[in-house]
């Protein structure tokens, strides 16, 4: 995000009334209007602020009662803000990173700790995958999804927060991707089968060398999608 875009502007404005004591922990924060008017900017970019925020933790909208700042320590509040506003400064490479540790272990424990529930979810996630591409949609979403279900297996709650956390980023960095279906088919969909594969059959080592297997593949075809030697298939051919 940059620096002048509106709805960081806002979010930097309510970390100097933290910081000014203007606004405390646990304590009620001004209305959409009051903000709206006291910082000349619309409402709508105001509501995108607090949105975000709320995603975080940093508030708590509780409708017809206001909008409360969450009960952290001042020091431990600005500290998350400020990892909000850099989180648009990161690049795809540190988020795919960052991604792939949090995803390898989350399959390890999916295989170890998923239950019936938990294998019917990430099945049902990846059907949807596979229905989207037979649609000829964008994969993007489902793709998350899929991946999504597999943290929730995981039963790390710390993990799933990890995991979600960097998510949306993600997302929105790859929102013009434009997909080549035809690699989509040939790799993410025998990719996540591997995964799936492994989760149900309760083998750790095997989803998480799949998973690991996965990232690097997806890592080659967003960072590097001009370079055919990075997309191989099992028998070592170009894709």
């Amino acid at each position: 995000m940059r620096k002048d875009d509106p709805v960081d502007v806002i979010i930097q404005e309510l970390q100097k009334m933290l910081r000014a004591e203007t606004i405390k922990p646990g304590g009620k924060i001004p209305s959409e209007r009051i903000l709206t008017d006291k910082l000349k900017t619309s409402r709508g970019y105001v509501r995108k602020a607090l949105q975000k925020l709320e995603f975080y933790g940093v508030l708590e909208i509780r409708p017809q009662r206001g909008i409360y700042l969450s009960g952290m320590r001042p020091i431990a509040l600005d500290a998350l803000i400020t990892n909000i506003r850099n989180f648009d400064a990161f690049t795809m490479e540190d988020l795919i990173e960052t991604r792939s540790y949090l995803e390898i272990f989350s399959a390890r424990l999916a295989a170890e700790r998923g239950d019936s529930g938990d294998y019917a979810r990430i099945t049902k996630a990846n059907e949807d995958f596979q229905q989207a591409f037979k649609l000829k949609s964008s994969t993007l979403e489902e793709d998350h999804l899929f991946h999504l279900a597999i943290v929730k297996a995981s039963k790390n709650k710390v993990l799933e927060s990890l995991i979600t956390q960097i998510t949306p980023e993600i997302i929105a960095m790859n929102k013009n991707f434009k997909e080549d279906q035809n690699l989509v088919f040939k790799n993410s969909l025998h990719e996540h089968e591997d995964v799936l594969k492994n989760i149900l059959d309760r083998n750790p080592e095997g989803a998480a060398a799949a998973m690991e297997n996965h990232m690097s593949e997806s890592r080659s075809r967003r960072l590097d999608p001009e370079n055919p030697t990075l997309h191989k298939g099992a028998e070592g051919k170009s894709l």
